[in-house]
């Protein structure tokens, strides 16, 4: 006799869903805005080391930041931190869009989508320590480590789709311009 499919212990928690489906898509969608401002900067300075700064400046603020972020995740609402750190990843994709929008084909400079990057870079440190600190209350002690097998397992998902096909995420900002990444 074989028994049907079980859903996993984690899953059975609403607010662990929700978390997972949060993770999921934001994850996904950072991936997606990934690769088109890397596009966008090289497209722009037609110089490989261009690259390595886009994620030097989103990484630059992890790390000089972790104590704050860490501290902060102990110390505020980590469901609040969540809310504002999404509403800042919104409000930075808008002004990335913004800045395309404005500039046009015609872009000169990477400054202002480095400097918004920033702002993504000290977004995502606050996010990072409230989301790990956050995970221990959606699930009971004894489910945490299903929880956390799962929970990394979706982001793998989210961040290794997105990477198996990046020009099926790109191919909007190449009609706003000819594509001439060669």
């Amino acid at each position: 006799m074989t028994r049907g499919f079980e859903t996993p212990v984690a899953f059975r928690y609403r607010e662990y869903r929700l978390f997972q489906a949060d993770r999921f898509l934001a994850t996904i969608a950072t991936q997606m805005q990934s690769v088109v401002v890397g596009w966008e900067v090289y497209d722009i300075t037609r110089q490989p080391l261009a690259l390595g700064y886009v994620g030097l400046v989103q990484f630059l603020p992890a790390a000089g930041l972790s104590l704050l972020t860490g501290h902060t995740a102990d110390r505020v609402d980590r469901r609040k931190i969540l809310l504002f750190c999404h509403v800042g990843l919104v409000a930075c994709s808008l002004l990335l869009y913004a800045r395309g929008a404005a500039a046009g084909p015609t872009a000169t400079s990477a400054l202002p989508i480095y400097a918004i990057l920033l702002l993504f870079g000290i977004t995502r440190a606050f996010l990072g320590p409230a989301s790990q600190a956050l995970m221990p209350s959606l699930v009971p002690t004894e489910h945490f480590a299903s929880a956390v097998a799962w929970g990394s397992s979706i982001w793998e998902v989210a961040a290794t789709r997105c990477a198996l096909e990046p020009s099926a995420w790109t191919r909007g900002p190449c009609r706003s311009r000819p594509c001439s990444r060669g």
